[in-house]
């Protein structure tokens, strides 16, 4: 198995920002909670994986090649509240 290397991101999804980050074993272009609903880019495809047992499924957008895929670490981040100073 390869070493685990850190990865992050960001995107949006209804109008609100969300950050991720989490070490795998292969290059992670994106994660998403649940289906992601969008189509793979060429070359890349979205596999669907939990880190444990009853907790919630993500999918995962890595090389189309990898068929050896693992992760640990997820973290994901919603959108901070605003702060408006007086």
């Amino acid at each position: 198995m390869s070493a685990f290397q850190a990865y992050g991101g960001a995107y949006e999804h209804d109008g609100r920002s969300f950050r991720w980050r989490c070490y795998a074993t292969a290059r992670v272009y994106e994660v998403r909670e649940g289906d992601p609903a969008l189509p793979a880019p060429r070359g890349k495809k979205w596999i669907r994986k939990s880190p444990f047992r009853g907790e919630p499924e993500f999918s995962w957008l890595i090389d189309e090649a990898i068929e050896d895929f693992s992760h640990i670490l997820l973290q994901m981040e919603p959108p901070q509240p605003q702060v408006v100073d007086a």
